[in-house]
């Protein structure tokens, strides 16, 4: 009798310690990815802005999906336009979306890759917003432009290859493009 509960001692001992490694591996795993696919330094303002001017020559007469532009005297207040693809536009499979963002104040130029099986993950492959079961963000028609503004995986796609995004404020620069 003794025998059968020491040999349940080390069976659930050895379940609990294979699950706390599994944890453990999956932690280091997403750590991992996370410094793999983000990059952060501190450049000067003229090294930044270098830097977007090489990436949108890039895309020279190419129109973003998402253009935004700080609106003058608002602190928050951005002017969004999106140009649409038609729904019948043929979809290009995107590999990674590419992110680079300069934050003014603090001279962060923050460099983000985004790998094509992460975007597939997000639910209902939906950037952006509430749907209308969601928390309330404001009160009001915000958010309802916010829901109707919602960028999906299949609207990029349509876009095709290329500048996704355009935008800058008084504190940011932002420029994102499918690869």
């Amino acid at each position: 009798m003794a025998t059968t509960k020491r040999t349940w001692l080390w069976v659930i001992l050895g379940v609990m310690g294979t699950l706390f490694l599994v944890c453990i591996m999956l932690a280091g795993g997403a750590i991992y990815e996370f410094r793999r696919h983000v990059k952060n330094e501190y450049v000067e303002r003229t090294v930044a802005e270098q830097e977007f001017s090489r990436q949108r020559d890039r895309f020279k007469g190419q129109q973003p999906l998402i253009e935004f532009v700080g609106r003058e005297g608002y602190d928050n207040d951005d002017k969004t336009t999106i140009h649409r693809p038609s729904p019948g536009a043929p979809r290009a499979k995107i590999n990674t979306l590419k992110v680079l963002i300069y934050d003014l104040h603090e001279n962060h130029l923050i460099h983000v890759d985004v790998p094509g099986w992460l975007m597939r993950l997000m639910p209902n492959g939906r950037y952006g917003g509430w749907d209308d079961g969601g928390p309330p963000m404001i009160p009001g028609a915000y958010n309802d432009e916010f829901v109707r503004n919602r960028i999906t995986i299949e609207d990029i796609e349509r876009h095709g290859l290329g500048l996704v995004l355009d935008g800058h404020n008084r504190n940011t620069r932002i420029l994102v493009w499918s690869e």
